[in-house]
């Protein structure tokens, strides 16, 4: 069973699976706990993916909503008393699940809702997307994985890093946690460090507005990560400036 949490945490299960993993969640505290982390991660990822919908947007879709023709709800043949009663539907029904619709959609996906109108607004929507789930999909295969461990630094200069890494995908992530706001031009930069071995660099955090984290392949038998402020760009040296804090990788 504690192999379902990233899946759990994803709501990537079955009924019968969720049923079964909600029922050891009461009995095991620590994969309680991986599911809470895994669900913070994963909903951090989607706020760094939010968009505020443009000013136009409701007055655009309350236009399609005029300009569009409602259709009655499909009946079982034979039922003609239900589709007059159907045809009868009140108008503010009507808008209402129009307006149903639209909302849903618009939740559903980040991008969803700018292409009512025109062509090319789709096509611009459609390649953003697309860009998105390529960028994120390795956070998300990392997350979902069987055997995929979280952890949590602490830095002393305040705030720290969630790490998720996963064995069978050699792969890392590592995700700002509220570290202190970089001085101009400085970035943060994740480190892989095996035993007495020079750290290697796992790469250059994002910035939090654009998710806070790093992805990384090639874990290998790292037992420990540190994080370095660093020059634009990273280390020019290929080894750590100024580490910040450091902390053993998830076992």
């Amino acid at each position: 069973m504690h192999t379902l949490a990233g899946a759990f945490a994803l709501d990537a299960v079955n009924d019968v699976e969720r049923a079964e993993f909600a029922r050891h969640l009461e009995q095991c505290e620590s994969c309680a706990q991986e599911v809470a982390e895994l669900r913070a991660t994963a909903a951090r990822l989607g706020a760094a993916m939010a968009e505020e919908p443009p000013p136009e947007f409701k007055d655009r879709v309350l236009a399609a909503m005029h300009a569009t023709r409602q259709l009655p709800p499909r009946t079982r043949p034979g039922s003609p008393e239900r589709s007059r009663r159907s045809a009868r539907a009140p108008r503010w029904a009507v808008v209402v699940a129009a307006a149903a619709a639209v909302v849903g959609l618009a939740a559903g996906g980040v991008f969803g809702g700018i292409a009512l109108t025109q062509q090319q607004e789709l096509r611009t929507a459609q390649t953003q997307l697309d860009q998105a789930k390529e960028r994120y999909a390795p956070v998300a295969a990392l997350l979902a994985a069987p055997d995929a461990k979280t952890a949590h630094g602490q830095a002393p200069a305040g705030g720290g890093v969630t790490v998720v890494l996963s064995k069978t995908l050699n792969r890392v992530m590592v995700m700002d946690a509220g570290l202190p706001a970089q001085p101009g031009g400085k970035v943060y930069e994740a480190w892989l460090i095996t035993g007495t071995d020079a750290p290697r660099s796992a790469g250059v955090l994002a910035p939090p507005a654009d998710g806070g984290l790093v992805v990384a392949d090639g874990v290998g038998s790292a037992d420990h990560l540190a994080v370095s402020l660093e020059q634009a760009g990273g280390s020019p040296s290929g080894t750590p400036t100024e580490v910040l804090m450091s902390m053993p990788v998830p076992a």
